[in-house]
């Protein structure tokens, strides 16, 4: 008897959870997969989002096709270009979100949030400012995969490369809802027939002030998180030039004076070789040579790049963060008023490995 009651129990649950639990199923050949979508500033009331959907052909090309629709929310933008497809188009397979450098200036807050609240959407996505109109980028097809699928890459391999560091949409809402640290996005720019990572976009709260330029953004990384594969150019006496590879690098934080307004001292080590150089030789006393010139640059590139942070009243690298983990009784608003006068020195130690290849 307790047999048959336990089989009628779980017989009874299987029959709700088919009934109300179940899923609704998409057919692959009946949706349209966004691989990306893009954000155009229109005025301050609507946007114009673009989306790219993978065409595959029966040669096994794959091909492109683009719809765009304007609305004041995201999220009806959806419905519109629902309503130019054949087919229902779905958010699951996206890739990458950008937004144009104007959008990113009026504030992208509401619109990332909206990819949040999207359970199909991964965190792991990537999210990108783009110079210029993102609908004329996703409008090109680059390389032979389709755009969402290439920008991907794109970014990707340009963040395990050590070229950018490592951001995604989970990355950049943390950020946001953080107190003391401000977002970064990767800044792509579309040239001719190429695409390509411009340099870093630097946010104040959820809008755009700022980009990174490419001299900066070394010791930006190597400020931010330890390098595993970086790379650094450095441009010597008599129009010779070093390109240092392989680098690893860790950075040390020491935080004195708490009481009053704190002190941050950093300490960057850095571990590369030498892969090209354009110069004679590369003795001993050479090679001291470049690496005394890489520590005294790259020590006035981070003076110069924090001191723009501050006047800007940004923290994109997460001072305020070190200030707090080694603070008792630690208060935001003194914090704040504080960091524009906040002395903040980086100290660089260079080690050259090997020699490399030289010209």
């Amino acid at each position: 008897m307790k047999k048959k009651i336990k089989i009628a129990v779980v017989t009874i649950i299987i029959f709700f959870a088919y009934m109300f639990g179940r899923v609704q199923r998409q057919i692959l050949d009946d949706i349209n997969m966004a691989s990306a979508v893009g954000y155009d500033y229109i005025d301050k009331d609507k946007i114009k989002a673009t989306a790219v959907m993978p065409n595959y052909k029966p040669d096994k090309n794959v091909g492109n096709e683009t719809y765009t629709a304007s609305n004041e929310i995201s999220k009806k933008t959806l419905t519109k270009i629902n309503r130019q497809s054949s087919r229902q188009v779905v958010n699951g397979k996206l890739e990458v979100a950008l937004y144009s450098k104007e959008v990113a200036k009026h504030g992208i807050g509401e619109l990332v949030d909206s990819l949040q609240r999207d359970p199909s959407i991964s965190e792991r996505l990537f999210v990108a400012v783009a110079e210029g109109e993102t609908h004329e980028l996703l409008n090109k097809r680059y390389g032979d995969r389709d755009t969402g699928v290439y920008l991907s890459m794109l970014i990707e391999q340009n963040m395990k490369e050590g070229i950018v560091p490592t951001t995604n949409l989970h990355q950049f809402l943390n950020d946001y809802n953080s107190h003391l640290r401000d977002p970064f996005l990767p800044l792509i720019e579309q040239k001719g027939k190429e695409v390509n990572l411009k340099g870093i976009a630097l946010f104040k709260d959820d809008h755009y002030v700022k980009n990174l330029r490419q001299d900066q953004q070394f010791i930006f990384q190597a400020l931010l998180e330890n390098l595993q594969l970086g790379t650094y150019k450095l441009k010597l006496k008599d129009k010779e030039f070093v390109a240092i590879e392989n680098i690893n690098s860790k950075s040390r934080y020491r935080v004195v004076n708490l009481k009053n307004t704190p002190e941050i001292h950093i300490q960057v080590k850095l571990r590369g070789i030498i892969r090209e150089y354009t110069g004679k030789r590369t003795d001993k006393k050479e090679i001291e040579q470049i690496k005394k010139q890489m520590e005294k640059q790259l020590e006035k590139e981070a003076a110069a790049m924090i001191r723009s942070f501050q006047k800007l009243k940004i923290d994109p690298i997460g001072f305020g963060n070190h200030v707090r983990s080694r603070t008792r009784n630690f208060r935001y608003q003194r914090w704040v008023d504080q960091y524009p006068d906040v002395k903040i020195g980086v100290k660089v130690n260079a080690i050259i490995l090997e020699k490399g290849v030289v010209d």
